[in-house]
């Protein structure tokens, strides 16, 4: 068996041999250096590419803000109406001729449904025209028997339906005045002046070629020498429209 001093001996050598210093690694050589043909500088990058456009997105449009009043549009309908075949008419009054009295009418159109009338009036011959007081004497400008008359009546004409001429249904009012001599009222040894309104209602006629023909009635009022009567009136008109 061995001794205690012997192993301790073991021990302590053995103890050196790990605890001694490992020994530094040798140098090595440095790094050969780069062949002399080959480039030193690095490969060049490919170029950037430009960022794709970027889309412009329009602004929504605004919301729609209807007015508080809703606006109507009127469209102005303008009816251009032809002018007239025959604007202008002249024609006579035969029935006057019965009672010694030549009148006539010379009616013009001014424009669609308006004309007016002139129509002179004397009495041409003697004839039975009743009494003083009767209403054709009256009518005639208070004329009697051996009376002679001059007069003429201003009027106007309302055409209800017009037709490019003077046919149809009218009305309108008429202003009188004349002078008749021997009346049967006031002083019977001078013409005296008399006047009077009148308003017709009647119907006209004209065919293509001109000829005119009407028939109408109405009232009439004469005053002369402070004496008025009121009197109807019958109209019967054949001429030619031209």
């Amino acid at each position: 068996m061995p001794k205690r001093p012997e192993i301790v001996a073991a021990l302590v050598a053995a103890w050196a041999g790990f605890a001694r210093p490992a020994s530094a690694q040798p140098n090595l050589p440095p790094p050969p250096p780069p062949p002399i043909d080959q480039p030193t500088q690095l490969p060049q990058l490919p170029p950037e590419q430009a960022p794709p456009p970027r889309r412009t997105i329009p602004p929504p449009p605004p919301p729609y803000r209807g007015s508080v009043r809703a606006r109507r549009t009127v469209e102005d309908v303008v009816i251009v109406e032809p002018p007239a075949a025959y604007p202008v008419a002249l024609t006579l009054n035969p029935l006057g001729l019965f009672v010694g009295r030549l009148s006539a009418n010379l009616e013009v159109q001014l424009e669609p449904h308006h004309s007016l009338v002139v129509s002179p009036n004397v009495l041409v011959f003697h004839a039975d025209r009743g009494g003083s007081d009767g209403l054709l004497s009256e009518g005639l400008g208070f004329a009697q028997r051996t009376s002679s008359s001059f007069g003429i009546e201003f009027g106007y004409h309302y055409w209800w339906r017009w037709s490019r001429m003077l046919r149809g249904p009218y009305l309108g009012p008429s202003l009188l005045l004349g002078s008749t001599t021997n009346a049967g009222v006031g002083d019977p040894t001078h013409a005296q002046t008399y006047w009077g309104l009148a308003f017709d209602v009647g119907w006209q006629e004209v065919t293509p070629g001109g000829f005119t023909a009407g028939i109408g009635g109405g009232l009439e009022f004469v005053r002369m020498a402070g004496a008025g009567a009121v009197v109807p009136r019958l109209l019967l008109q054949i001429g030619w429209s031209f």
